[in-house]
């Protein structure tokens, strides 16, 4: 069960509909979901949707240092 997620039902969200959901959150919830991908669907369509946002969410990290 994914209730503890920061994407309510994440299990079940299609890949073509996750990237606005995970738009707004921070690089710590990706990371969180990176995780708990990789242990339990492994869908490689969501692993690369969520490692791509984890590495613009570290860019702009670096840009504002």
């Amino acid at each position: 069960m994914s209730t503890s997620l920061p994407v309510p039902e994440f299990d079940l969200v299609p890949p073509g509909a996750l990237a606005a959901r995970i738009d707004a959150l921070d690089i710590q919830q990706v990371e969180q979901l990176i995780g708990y991908e990789r242990n339990h669907g492994a869908r490689e369509q969501v692993l690369d949707l969520l490692s791509r946002r984890r590495d613009q969410l570290r860019a702009a990290e670096r840009r504002q240092s």
